[in-house]
Formats: structure tokens, C-alpha cells, sequence
């Protein structure tokens, strides 16, 4: 069930991906009708999962768990990534207009935030219900509320 969810959702992001980059206003309004459809009722309605398609995402991304993820618009997410279940990446309310850049084998916990333009560097392990509101260095582990390095890794490999 999972390998099957994940295609769906990754399809259906795919193609949103595809239509949001036509540059003929009427062919994309006319493609976008089927995304808009299948955006709301297979990937939010019955997946719980929102991938918007201005996001980029990296190879091997893995969504291991059912539940609420969201990417917004415009995040940029690494090869090699593991968002579990109810992360949100998206902007804060202080008006960003950026979302994260979040670099390859990255691993963020159950229930994370991660908001604003910050930058995650590689291979980080982000803890269970950390808010990340500043940017992370490669090669740390941060947990908490806000979230603060708990302990640097010197390997490059997650």
C-alpha cells in the first residue's frame, strides 16, 4: 500500500509540476483542471498529503507513513530525504516569500516544522516535533522549540 500511495502522490505531483511550467495561459488553465481535481480529492482528500507543484524535489525522496504531510510552494528538498508523518515545510507568517532549501540525506522527524527561508545542510537529523526557524549546518542533530543542535556527526552519511 505504501509503494502504491507514494507513486500516486508523486504522479499526481509530477504533473502538477509539468503544468504549472507551460507557458501558453490557455493550454495550462485547460491542463489544470485535472491537477486541481486530483490535488484535492486523491492527494488531500483521501492521501492527507499536499505536495504543491512549484516545490522541487530531489531523488529518492520517502514519505515512509500515512499522514498530513505538506510541502508549499516553493521548497527545494535534497536527494535521499525522509519527511514522516505531519511535517509541515512552508513559510512563516511575517509575510516570506521563500520556503527551506533542504539538502540531500535528510532524515525530519514526526510532527517537524520547518518554516521560512532557512537552509538545512546535509545529512541532518531533524527530532520529533522540532520547529526549525534558523538555519541548520551539515552533519547535526537538532530537537526542540525552537530547535538546537544536540550533537554534531563528523561521517558524511547519515
Amino acid at each position: 500500500m505504501f509503494k502504491f500511495r507514494k507513486n500516486i502522490i508523486f504522479s499526481i505531483y509530477r504533473y502538477g509540476h509539468w503544468v504549472f511550467y507551460i507557458k501558453n495561459p490557455i493550454i495550462r488553465f485547460i491542463f489544470n483542471i485535472p491537477y486541481k481535481f486530483l490535488f484535492f480529492t486523491v492527494s488531500k482528500m483521501l492521501f492527507n498529503a499536499e505536495i504543491y507543484p512549484k516545490a522541487k524535489i530531489g531523488k529518492n525522496l520517502q514519505l515512509p507513513h500515512h499522514g498530513n504531510g505538506v510541502i508549499i510552494d516553493d521548497a527545494t528538498i535534497g536527494d535521499n530525504v525522509i519527511i514522516r508523518p505531519q511535517v509541515i515545510i512552508g513559510k512563516t507568517f511575517k509575510g516570506g516569500s521563500k520556503c527551506a532549501t533542504i539538502g540531500n540525506n535528510v532524515d525530519i522527524g514526526v510532527g517537524a516544522k520547518i518554516l521560512g527561508n532557512i537552509s538545512i545542510g546535509d545529512n541532518v537529523k531533524i527530532g520529533a516535533l522540532a520547529v526549525v526557524i534558523k538555519d541548520v549546518p551539515s552533519n547535526v542533530t537538532v530537537v526542540g522549540i525552537p530547535a538546537e543542535i544536540v550533537s554534531r556527526s563528523k561521517s558524511s552519511a547519515v
